[in-house]
């Protein structure tokens, strides 16, 4: 429960910049996105009541804020989904840091594997990731990119098909509230 609570503190700090019980009650009460990301974390509880009451209390939720996303995903720390209409493929792989914008799309050809997504990846509104294709660390896919091939680490893509248009120099200037890795460590002890 220490690693879903940690997950749970990173994926605060993302939206709030800190992760203190007021501003953990203030989101999880007013911001719905928030409320689903906690309900996924908690869903998978090793407990099976807890998993399935999480998964149900999710699955409500997610019909609301039209967000599927399987608690099957490996997710890393530090989610950030500030809108809805998100469809992730359950083979997907999301690693630490990461922002899913609105009507993101990850998905995989004839049921096959997903997109396994790196750390401080960016994914911008209306971008549709295709097949089985490696999203390297501190990329930032623009809006409305489409996504089929493999995306170099530090680099910024757009169009249809993506194609990189400049390298990334701060990946902060993409992503607020970025979760350091090494307090990440701290934070599940």
């Amino acid at each position: 429960m220490s690693e879903i609570k940690a997950q749970i503190k990173s994926d605060l700090f993302r939206y709030a910049g800190t992760f203190s019980s007021a501003q953990f009650l203030k989101f999880f009460l007013k911001n719905s996105y928030f409320r689903f990301q906690v309900y996924l974390r908690l869903s998978k509880s090793r407990s099976i009541f807890l998993s399935s009451f999480f998964k149900l209390l999710k699955a409500g939720l997610g019909k609301k804020v039209n967000i599927q996303l399987s608690p099957k995903v490996p997710i890393g720390y530090g989610l950030y989904i500030p809108h809805g209409n998100i469809v992730v493929n359950s083979k997907t792989i999301i690693g630490n840091n990461c922002s899913l914008l609105q009507f993101v799309s990850i998905g995989a050809l004839h049921n096959g594997a997903a997109a396994n997504v790196g750390d401080n990846v960016y994914i911008g509104p209306n971008v549709n990731i295709v097949g089985p294709i490696n999203i390297g660390s501190n990329a930032v896919l623009g809006a409305g990119a489409v996504v089929v091939k493999d995306v170099e680490c530090n680099v910024v893509v757009v169009g249809t098909p993506a194609k990189v248009i400049k390298k990334v120099t701060d990946i902060s200037d993409y992503g607020e509230n970025l979760c350091p890795s090494d307090w990440i460590h701290e934070m599940s002890k």
